[in-house]
């Protein structure tokens, strides 16, 4: 996979070593993330082999693995601690 802005490779993997880390650059108390891991770039991959249109292309955005490693580590917390709270009839995903 590609490097989103943030110039990072797919380090989704370790996420869970990197919470310290992650945790040093997001402010919690002012729920704060600084801007660069906010920006995505927009690639336009071709749907086609042959190009005649701008539709010819799909968007696929780029976005700041870094990011993605906090927004993981974000959901599983989440999920672990409203586990109790959730129907069990409900679909779970």
């Amino acid at each position: 996979k590609a490097a989103g802005p943030d110039c990072v490779s797919s380090y989704t993997h370790c996420a869970d070593q990197l919470f310290s880390i992650l945790a040093d650059l997001f402010n919690p108390e002012q729920s704060t993330v600084p801007a660069c891991f906010k920006s995505s770039a927009i690639i336009p991959i071709p749907r086609k082999q042959k190009i005649s249109s701008l539709n010819d292309y799909r968007p696929v955005p780029l976005t700041s693995v870094v990011m993605k490693c906090l927004e993981r580590l974000i959901l599983h917390h989440l999920k672990s601690a409203t586990n109790d709270l959730q129907d069990p009839c409900s679909l779970q995903s």
